[in-house]
C-alpha cells in the first residue's frame, strides 16, 4: 500500500481556497440567495432564529434604554450559560432565550378568536443536567432557571419586530414519561403555547418581568 503523504494545510493555495468559501455569498446574487432560503425550511428557521437575535438587541436598545451591557454567548459552548443573551437593568443582569414560532403549527382558535402557535423550548444539542434533586438526566430540555425569560419575536402576527417575553419559571413543565416524576418537576415543556393577541403569562413589557426574583446581581 502506497504512503499517503502528509497534508499540508498552510500551503497558500489552501489560504486562498478557504479565503473564497466567505466569499460565495458574495458571488450569488441576492434575489437567488433568499429564492435558495425560502426554498430550505431548515435554512430558513436557522437564518431567522440569528435575525431574531439580531433584531432583539435593535428592538430592547431602542424600546428599553434602561436596559444595557447586552451580551451574546458562545453558541456552541452552553456548559455555563444556557441563554442567548445576558443584559443588564436596575444594576442586575438577566439572560434570555430566544425562540421563534414554529411556522406549520400557526393555526385559528374560532372559539377564542386569536391565532396559536407552539414555540420550541429547548437546547440544541441533548447533555447532561444535574436537576435539583440531585438526579442526573440526558436530555435536550430546559430545566427551570436554566435562563431568566423566554422572547419570542412576534412578526408573524403583526409584521413588526415586537416580542413576547415570559419567564422561565412560569412555562409548561414536560409531561413526558421518559422522565421519572420527581424529575419531570424541573424539567420544561419542549414546547410552549403562543396565542396572539397575548394570554396566559405572556407581555410584551420585558421590564415588566425583571425584578429581584430573577437574574443576580450586576458586577460593578
Amino acid at each position: 500500500m502506497a504512503k499517503r503523504s502528509k497534508k499540508d494545510k498552510d500551503h497558500a493555495l489552501v489560504a486562498e481556497a478557504k479565503g473564497r468559501v466567505t466569499t460565495i455569498i458574495d458571488a450569488i446574487p441576492p434575489e437567488e440567495l433568499v429564492s435558495a432560503i425560502k426554498r430550505a425550511p431548515s435554512l430558513r428557521g436557522m437564518i431567522l432564529g440569528y435575525i431574531a437575535e439580531e433584531m432583539f438587541e435593535k428592538h430592547v436598545l431602542n424600546k428599553n434604554p434602561d436596559i444595557s451591557h447586552i451580551q451574546k454567548h458562545d453558541d456552541h459552548d452552553r456548559s455555563v450559560n444556557k441563554s442567548d443573551r445576558d443584559f443588564r437593568y436596575n444594576g442586575r443582569k438577566y439572560s434570555i432565550q430566544l425562540k421563534s414560532v414554529q411556522t406549520n403549527s400557526i393555526a385559528w382558535l374560532p372559539e377564542d378568536e386569536v391565532l396559536v402557535a407552539d414555540v420550541q423550548n429547548d437546547a440544541s444539542d441533548r447533555r447532561a443536567i444535574t436537576l435539583p434533586n440531585g438526579n442526573k438526566v440526558e436530555t435536550t430540555n430546559y430545566a427551570i432557571g436554566d435562563y431568566d425569560i423566554l422572547a419570542v419575536p412576534l412578526f408573524p402576527f403583526s409584521g413588526e419586530w415586537k416580542f413576547a417575553y415570559k419567564r422561565n419559571r412560569d412555562c409548561r413543565l414536560t409531561d413526558s414519561k421518559k422522565y421519572d416524576e420527581k424529575d419531570r418537576q424541573y424539567l420544561l415543556s419542549t414546547t410552549e403555547k403562543l396565542h396572539y393577541p397575548l394570554s396566559d403569562g405572556w407581555t410584551t413589557d420585558l421590564p415588566s418581568l425583571l425584578d429581584d426574583s430573577l437574574g443576580e446581581p450586576a458586577d460593578e
